[in-house]
């Protein structure tokens, strides 16, 4: 309850002290579709839920987002065990999310699939783009790397874990990969400053601490691509890659608006909505 009296108690105080009439957008984060729904995914939604009743009562104009997020090596492994493929488990997950939303009548606008062609195209778009940036480049990861959360730890990271997942305990694999890397480090000072200067940028206040605390440290460069699996985005330019699958789940905050296709009618449309009045998010992927 404590997180719902914080997150109500912003809303309403954000409300009284000057919050003009105009669009409102806000997110969940998206679901993970290896699984069936569960009770944590309604309590999220349901934060995003209450914030969008409020605003749409105060006349604003409100888009609320919510989904699922449908690549990735766990997806994959977990259409083999049950002898289907990546597309047929997603899209029975998927069809149940969907639902148990309907069933608590939550007021979602729109519901996005990042199997959704729509998606694809803007993900491949987005991501050319950034390899044409000059800040990514081929690289060859050699390390640690958490299953469930398909993450990559180094060395040190992975020893202070005992080399065991922070999140469900199971072993780190020992793992080799080629990667395409974008230079994260290029932009540390940026994004420190960018928290520096929006002290309400992430909240509660611990986690912008928490944030902060990591900014002081040398941030690593992170790959978006992957080549150990093939359920996934083909990467636009190689096709031995797939988009990995962090990055393609995070551009679905601006996909839903078209923002990767802007001859588009969803652009045109919604492109007013950017930026995102609040993301909600799950604590133990705040720096994901």
């Amino acid at each position: 309850m404590g997180c719902i009296t914080w997150f109500l108690s912003g809303v309403i105080l954000s409300t009284l002290y000057g919050m003009s009439k105009e669009q409102r957008y806000v997110t969940t984060p998206i679901y993970y579709v290896n699984d069936r729904p569960h009770i944590g995914h309604v309590y999220t939604t349901t934060l995003c839920d209450v914030y969008a009743r409020s605003m749409r009562h105060l006349n604003h104009d409100v888009f609320f987002l919510t989904g699922t997020d449908e690549h990735g090596v766990k997806v994959e492994q977990s259409a083999i065990k049950k002898g289907v493929s990546p597309q047929e488990l997603a899209d029975i997950h998927s069809a149940e999310f969907r639902s148990i939303m309907g069933k608590f009548e939550l007021t979602n606008d729109e519901f996005i699939r990042t199997t959704d062609s729509e998606h694809t195209k803007q993900v491949q778009a987005f991501v050319k783009t950034l390899l044409d940036s000059g800040d990514v480049y081929l690289g060859t990861f050699e390390g640690w790397y958490d299953e469930g959360q398909e993450e990559y730890h180094t060395e040190t990271s992975a020893r202070e874990l005992d080399y065991t997942s922070p999140i469900n305990g199971k072993p780190l694999i020992r793992s080799s990969e080629k990667n395409y890397y974008f230079k994260l480090s290029a932009y540390q000072d940026k994004i420190a400053e960018l928290f520096e200067n929006n002290p309400t940028f992430v909240r509660p206040e611990s986690r912008r601490n928490e944030m902060l605390g990591r900014l002081k440290e040398d941030l690593l460069d992170v790959p978006i691509s992957r080549t150990n699996f093939s359920w996934g985005i083909p990467l636009p330019t190689d096709e031995e890659h797939v988009i990995y699958v962090w990055i393609d789940a995070l551009f679905n905050y601006i996909t839903a608006l078209g923002l990767g296709d802007t001859s588009s009618d969803i652009f045109a449309k919604r492109k007013k909505y950017w930026p995102a009045s609040y993301h909600i998010i799950g604590k133990e992927i705040l720096w994901f």
